[in-house]
């Protein structure tokens, strides 16, 4: 017997809403964790380029024009690549966004507050990875030097807890109201 015949049986439940908050934090995470690798690849490609151009010619085989090649090159787009991170990275944070308003899903007004408390846990785990990088980013050896040839990325990690609040904020309207409005105009 049905107590609630005209109640839907959707049974994802905060699924959505909980795999956005996994992705936001993920995006984080990664962001954080390639851009240091980011300094550490360059310090290492700025030490060893030049050396391996500096080689001459052994034999028969010009080492040097062999080294600029293959070593210059790789240190071209080593160069390059903090901007392509940055640009993947906003590139994600848009794609997160687009990700709930193509959700079909309208959850129940009742989720509201456990999506706070997914923001609130958000803005924890920002403030903890803006920290981090903060006291790498401050400091003055290389990987500190080359944090800073990363002003997008860093501009991005360092104030993150804005920028998270702020993504969540605006999908969280997408989500619980977004879709009401839509649905009632016919």
């Amino acid at each position: 017997m049905k107590f609630f015949p005209s109640m839907k049986k959707d049974k994802r439940g905060v699924m959505g809403i909980i795999l956005f908050f996994i992705i936001l934090i993920s995006i984080l995470a990664i962001g954080f964790i390639a851009s240091i690798s980011l300094g550490i690849i360059d310090f290492g490609s700025e030490a060893i380029t030049p050396v391996m151009e500096g080689l001459g010619m052994v034999g028969d085989t010009n080492v040097t024009e062999a080294a600029t090649y293959s070593f210059g090159f790789v240190d071209g787009i080593i160069n390059s690549a903090p901007w392509i991170l940055a640009f993947a990275f906003v590139g994600a944070l848009v794609f997160s966004i687009i990700f709930v308003v193509g959700y079909t899903y309208n959850p129940n007004p009742a989720f509201m507050g456990l999506y706070f408390a997914f923001i609130i846990l958000l803005v924890f785990f920002a403030i903890v990875i803006s920290n981090a990088y903060e006291e790498i980013y401050t400091g003055t050896d290389e990987i500190a030097l080359k944090l800073q040839d990363q002003p997008a990325m860093s501009y991005l990690i360092l104030y993150s807890p804005f920028i998270f609040v702020l993504i969540a904020f605006i999908t969280g309207i997408f989500l619980f109201a977004g879709k009401n409005s839509q649905e009632n105009v016919v």
